[in-house]
């Protein structure tokens, strides 16, 4: 996407995780998406039920109904699988009726209580999010957007109106001072759950957002997009290289570099950079980021990262209107 203005660099500290931080964020262009449907390995129920084995004599075993396999969420915990209720051999006779079970269903994401109250940013600001996180809005163009920063983990929800040349970037998440590398901050994993509308085509993307330095590095984990599935081109219509993949959290993602040249970035307005993208081969609304495999993958396949400023949960588009909740966005550090 377009420059980004550098905002400058304020020390704070951290609660999650007892990490040290610092609010100092210059929202970098980028582009990317990537995602998967929710959740969603088979549910255990999906194996045959224990009373559809051939009962050995008498009338067919009444557990050999099948099971849902579990209701769908993140994660994809399954209720089913668990012995049917006439899984005990019967006086004689034929098979059981037990049979495939349901848990191949796509899952969906679970129910969220909407989001209230907050503090509502809509100008190019910074700061505390409370319970240790941190925000980020930015937008450049003929448009406009809000964010409102709702007190519940990094939970935030956003709208933006804009046409061409319209940049916008909302994010919340951890801050840091650009002294640990991610071996040093510990394992990182993301929970989040999330809506959004689109309008007007543009570009979209939902999903994980940062930057190191020593090396200057910009990367995204894009679990979400909008109408357009970026990959092989950037925002600007140049290409982007193709490094190879990674598996995470039952997908595939599509890993891609790209070098930015005299471009504004967090340490100044004209820099020489490279974006890392892992891109979902699937897009989903839901489920757990685990962030540092996509860290420890980039760095087997060659893509070094430096010391932290930032991990964030990201609403990113381009050339359209739109609105986002983020209803779940919890961090865990560990």
């Amino acid at each position: 996407m377009s420059a980004w203005p550098l905002l400058g660099l304020a020390a704070c500290a951290a609660v999650v995780g007892s990490i040290a931080c610092v609010d100092a964020v210059a929202p970098g262009p980028g582009a990317g998406s990537g995602g998967a449907t929710a959740g969603g390995t088979v549910g255990a129920g999906g194996s045959v039920a224990a009373g559809g084995a051939l009962a050995s004599g008498g009338t067919s075993g009444s557990g050999g109904a099948s099971q849902t396999g579990g209701s769908p969420g993140v994660g994809g915990h399954p209720s089913g699988g668990t012995t049917g209720s006439g899984g005990q051999a019967a006086s004689g006779g034929a098979p059981g009726s037990g049979g495939e079970g349901t848990g191949g269903v796509a899952p969906t994401c679970p129910v969220e209580q909407p989001l209230t109250g907050g503090q509502q940013y809509c100008s190019n600001s910074k700061g505390s999010a409370g319970s240790g996180y941190g925000y980020e809005l930015w937008f450049e163009g003929p448009g406009d957007g809000c964010m409102t920063v709702h007190g519940v983990d990094a939970a935030f929800s956003a709208q933006w109106s804009g046409a061409d040349d319209f940049d916008y970037l909302a994010r919340a998440g951890l801050d840091y001072n650009q002294t640990q590398t991610h071996q040093q901050i510990g394992t990182v994993r993301v929970d989040f759950a999330e809506t959004k509308t689109e309008e007007g085509g543009g570009l979209t993307y939902v999903g994980i957002y940062g930057w190191t330095v020593d090396p200057l590095r910009e990367f995204y984990i894009l679990d979400d997009w909008g109408s357009v599935k970026p990959a092989g081109v950037a925002s600007d219509g140049t290409p982007r290289d193709e490094v190879g993949t990674l598996v995470a959290d039952g997908e595939t993602y599509d890993v891609w570099k790209k070098t930015r040249v005299d471009k504004p970035a967090i340490t100044g307005p004209s820099e020489t950079f490279d974006q890392y993208f892992s891109i979902r081969r699937t897009a989903r609304e839901c489920g757990t980021i685990s962030v540092s495999e996509h860290f420890e993958n980039w760095e087997d396949l060659g893509l070094s990262l430096g010391k932290f400023h930032e991990i964030k949960l990201l609403a990113e588009a381009q050339f359209n209107s739109g609105t986002i909740k983020f209803t779940t966005a919890k961090f865990v550090v560990e």
